[in-house]
């Protein structure tokens, strides 16, 4: 009876070993899992009141995941061999001037990582009532992944700015203005993940890292930064009659709208953008008697023409009318009408400098 209990104790521990994974203890992931080679995370815990085995090793793999970006987190923060140049960057939203830190020499207070291809597996100690969750990353694999996610970043940037291109040599700045801020993201994308190429492989250089290509497109990005800082060039013409006399809220009116769009106005049309042309007048259309008291109606008439200078094309060439009426006189009905009139025109104007 000894003996058979000394062989069934001796079974047991033998299952449970031949269960147990090859990263359990520390002497086993320095064997199977060489911090040379891999980037690892651990997490041991207890399975709790109540909670399944199941969830205790979902809960444990969060935690065993948490740990390894950790690990790779301090190393990208303490990182200060790469010889990245530092450059100077606007904000394409509000234009003000801001400093991309510099790689040559520093510390970064925080990194928000995404690690593809984390491995994460757990296992539950039936001795203990204990569960273990390991994730792991060859520091290879993630070499491919990094220098992939660089160059497909560098990729995404450059056809952005060459569609931005495209847009400014058809006179559309507008629509170049709102395509490269989604570079911006890119650049911190592709910065992040020459941080980590830097971190797990010690050897790479500039070439690896694609360092002249992000310089040369960093630079591309500024210079068109630079070029549409002012905006849209508009050359407006704008006459605007009201019986004998002109009507100048109208311009002002118009110049005010189109200044929100960060637009430059120039007195030539050759060295504008867009040159738009606006001319309005105004005509008494009726006067009538309403129980005593005299209604006057008159009806502004306005001719817009919207050019495209960078193509020469005429874009738009319309006319529109809206009515206004009071109960002083036809000046007053006048004035009226270009109240209604005036926010019509606006619109139109936006909406075609925008395409």
């Amino acid at each position: 009876m000894k003996k058979l209990l000394i062989l069934l104790f001796s079974a047991l521990s033998l299952t449970t070993f031949a269960q147990q994974p090859n990263w359990y203890t520390d002497s086993q992931r320095a064997a199977n899992y060489p911090k040379a080679q891999y980037f690892t995370g651990i997490a041991y815990g207890q399975v709790r009141s109540g909670e399944s085995v199941g969830s205790a090793m979902e809960r444990l793999k969060i935690v065993a995941r948490v740990d390894a970006l950790s690990t790779i987190r301090v190393h990208v923060q303490n990182e200060t061999r790469s010889n990245m140049h530092s450059e100077s960057f606007e904000s394409i939203d509000d234009w003000s001037e801001t400093i991309k830190e510099t790689m040559d020499s520093r510390t970064t207070t925080e990194v928000d990582l995404e690690i593809p291809g984390l491995q994460v597996e757990a296992w539950s100690n039936p001795n203990k009532n204990e569960v273990v969750a390991f994730t792991y990353i060859r520091k290879s694999t993630l070499c491919r992944q990094m220098d992939k996610q660089v160059t497909t970043g560098l990729t995404r940037i450059e056809t952005i700015l060459e569609n931005a291109n495209y847009l400014v040599a058809n006179g559309q700045k507008l629509q170049a203005k709102e395509a490269i801020k989604k570079v911006v993201p890119l650049f911190s994308e592709v910065e992040q993940a020459q941080r980590i190429l830097i971190v797990a492989d010690p050897l790479s250089d500039a070439e690896m890292l694609q360092l002249a290509e992000t310089k040369q497109l960093t630079q591309r990005y500024m210079s068109m930064v630079a070029e549409l800082k002012n905006g849209l060039n508009i050359y407006l013409s704008c006459n605007a009659g009201m019986f004998a006399t002109n009507y100048f809220s109208l311009k002002g009116e118009i110049q005010g709208e189109l200044s929100k769009l960060g637009s430059t106005f120039v007195s030539n049309a050759e060295q504008s953008d867009w040159a738009i042309y606006v001319t309005a007048s105004a005509r008494e259309y009726n006067r009538a008697d309403f129980g005593g008291t005299t209604s006057y109606f008159v009806y502004v008439d306005a001719q817009i023409v919207i050019e495209k200078i960078a193509t020469g094309q005429r874009i738009y060439e319309n006319a529109i009318s809206e009515k206004g009426g009071h109960t002083h006189n036809f000046e007053q009905a006048a004035r009226d009408a270009y109240k209604h009139i005036s926010p019509k025109i606006i619109a139109i104007i936006k909406e075609q400098i925008k395409q």
